[in-house]
């Protein structure tokens, strides 16, 4: 476990990137999106933060609070529905109008929903979607600012998919999508192990680049609010009990700036010649971490609650063997030309 002092020491550190950070924080109207976001502009200089997410009355606060912690500080909204890839890409087009480089992204989007499958118009689950398809669009899409952010002083650039790195469970791959099989927990074993092999993917072909899974932890997030009322119910009597094993709110705030920003977790082949290429510099005494197939560096890396590194070794291990991976990618890239050409038809229909 990496103890809470280290994490508030390598996070004041911060600041040694340097002016004018930019982030893109997506889900980041609530829980930890928006823990994260807040400790992410209390400890940088000048930061620019996107935020992404469906309630702009949450987001007129966060932005309030973030002025209050960080005068230098610019925090934008973007009002989007990720639940649709059409949504994402609008996001992507103007942050792409307003930057070059994108430092970090950090994405959360998701929600506790007790739905069977829910499609959308592409044909996507909604709640898979959420947890997986949008998070994989918006780095796909952005790799040119994140490219362009490792080749610039400080060289930093990463991202962060907070899920649930270490809870995989075997999946169906012949229908990776949930199309014909879905159930929640099916989404969720799809999405989590679905996560872990696009950043090993990810990070394979863009070694100047970080690509890191988290799991939270239990943390209270309001997350139910899209449960029926016996489950928020039965939730809330539960609740007192479940505090006892829950990460607060500032702690998860600080635990994910430091895996998203600390330098235990650098980039396969970080610019030479600058510390910060590789993240926050390490305090003394502590190691690069391992990534998520096991070697230092890989530049992928599925991260506990707490910094320590997680996984099903043994699950993943077969499946890379059988190369999941591979699988995984092309089966992404492939829905995502399917979808573009669905929404081309949505377009063509509304403007004939």
């Amino acid at each position: 476990m990496v103890a809470l002092d280290v994490v508030h020491a390598s996070n004041a550190r911060l600041r040694e990137l340097g002016p004018g950070l930019v982030a893109l924080f997506v889900g980041g109207t609530s829980g930890i999106g928006e823990f994260t976001l807040k400790a992410f502009v209390q400890n940088t200089v000048s930061p620019r933060v996107y935020l992404v997410g469906r309630n702009a009355t949450a987001a007129d606060r966060i932005i309030k609070e973030c002025g209050e912690l960080n005068k230098e500080a610019k925090v934008e909204f973007l009002r989007a529905d990720v639940t649709e890839l059409k949504e994402v890409d609008r996001a992507c087009k103007e942050i792409e109008k307003r930057e070059k480089r994108i430092n970090l992204i950090v994405q959360t989007q998701g929600n506790l929903s007790l739905n069977l499958r829910n499609e959308n118009p592409e044909g996507l689950d909604r709640k898979f979607t959420l947890n997986y398809y949008s998070r994989m669009r918006f780095i796909s899409n952005l790799l040119p600012q994140l490219r362009t952010a490792s080749t610039e002083p400080p060289h930093f650039s990463r991202t962060l998919s907070v899920l649930g790195a270490g809870h995989e469970n075997a999946i169906n791959l012949s229908d990776l999508d949930l199309k014909t099989t879905f159930t929640g927990k099916r989404c969720a074993n799809h999405t989590i192990l679905m996560n872990d092999f696009m950043a090993e993917e990810f990070a394979a072909r863009e070694p100047g680049i970080s690509f890191l899974h988290s799991y939270p932890g239990f943390v209270n997030t309001g997350l139910a609010r899209e449960l029926p009322i016996w489950a928020r119910v039965a939730l809330k009597v539960v609740t007192p009990l479940l505090s006892l094993f829950m990460v607060g709110a500032d702690e998860t705030g600080q635990r994910q700036l430091f895996i998203s920003t600390s330098g235990i977790y650098p980039p396969a082949k970080p610019v030479e010649g600058t510390a910060l290429a590789a993240g926050v510099p390490l305090a003394k005494g502590v190691s690069l971490s391992k990534g998520s197939d096991g070697k230092v560096r890989s530049g992928a890396y599925l991260v506990n609650w707490n910094g320590e590194v997680t996984g099903n070794e043994k699950l993943l291990s077969n499946y890379r063997s059988q190369g999941v991976g591979k699988t995984v990618w092309e089966h992404t890239m492939g829905m995502f030309q399917k979808v573009a050409k669905i929404n081309e038809g949505r377009v063509d229909s509304a403007t004939s």
